[in-house]
């Protein structure tokens, strides 16, 4: 009798143990859209839970630059398979995680350049350029190229003021112009890459 009680036990640890090692341990995945982001665009994260099962809550985490832990963002419903998705429009580079069932995905960062608009003003051969982000670049500086079919050309550095912006000059040649302004990474950092305008073109 108590050799049976015995292996009975041993068959219920050794199934148990089966079980455990068939089940695997929760997990959530997280990838993004896209690596890099215009100040003002929106990324869209997703992934999915192990269990593949639908209406699961999963939590979306953001730790934007400047911060030093991660906090909640927002939340999703996992759809059939288990897949979730979130859209955010991230203001400056931003590291990502989703939580699930009491894990933690791994970090999927989303790089942000400030946002350039270049225009050309009523008086011939005056431009303006604007720089927007969630901070001013005021002292910072962009530099005012001219494409070429041999590649771009730089024409000046223009320093932006108190708004981020800048009002100047460019002496025109006679042909086809090509213009666009680009903010190196020199000087959109902390939390931003390079940008560059939109390219204006005219003929002189």
């Amino acid at each position: 009798m108590r050799k049976t009680v015995l292996l009975l036990a041993l068959l219920g640890a050794l199934v148990s143990a089966a079980v455990s090692a068939a089940v695997p341990a929760p997990s959530v995945t997280i990838r993004a859209s896209r690596p890099v982001v215009v100040y003002g665009q929106g990324v869209t994260l997703s992934g999915a839970i192990s269990s593949h099962e639908a209406s699961q809550t999963v939590t979306l985490l953001s730790e934007p630059s400047g911060k030093t832990v991660f906090a909640n963002l927002a939340t999703a419903t996992t759809t059939a398979h288990g897949i979730w998705s979130s859209v955010d429009k991230p203001t400056i580079q931003t590291d990502y995680q989703a939580s699930w069932n009491g894990t933690t995905s791994s970090t999927v960062t989303v790089k942000v350049r400030p946002l350039i608009v270049l225009k050309s003003n009523t008086t011939k051969g005056s431009f303006s350029v604007t720089v927007t982000g969630n901070r001013p670049f005021t002292g910072k500086y962009v530099l005012v190229e001219r494409l070429t079919s041999s590649g771009a050309v730089i024409l000046k550095h223009v320093t932006l003021d108190a708004s981020s912006s800048a009002t100047f000059s460019v002496r025109l040649h006679h042909g086809r112009l090509r213009l666009r302004a680009v903010m190196p990474t020199s000087q959109a950092v902390p939390g931003y890459i390079a940008g560059m305008s939109n390219v204006l073109t005219f003929h002189a």
